[in-house]
């Protein structure tokens, strides 16, 4: 496991970030359990289990790519550091 796959894994999930009131996030979050609602109370047993199945896979698939999208923003992140640090203009120890 990569250092960045443990600090991801460290607990940070989007479950567990607030949603703010109002936001783009909760009106489509909103929209879905609506429409999700709506769709389950015309599903038979077996439909609702294939339902739930495919939620569950597009959830994992939602989880592989925020993870992804983390690693890369991190990497991204690193490599501007690394040339700002290379372009800056830092006095040595003999000058200061």
């Amino acid at each position: 496991m990569s250092m960045l796959e443990e600090i991801w894994s460290c607990g940070l999930t989007y479950k567990d970030r607030p949603v703010k009131a109002g936001s783009p996030l909760e009106r489509t979050l909103c929209l879905y359990a609506k429409n999700a609602e709506k769709l389950t109370k015309m599903l038979t047993g077996e439909q609702k289990e294939q339902y739930d199945k495919t939620i569950d896979a597009f959830n994992d698939v939602v989880s592989v790519t925020e993870e992804e999208a983390f690693e890369l923003g991190f990497t991204l992140a690193a490599r501007l550091m690394i040339d700002v640090m290379r372009s800056a203009e830092i006095p040595s120890i003999d000058e200061a």
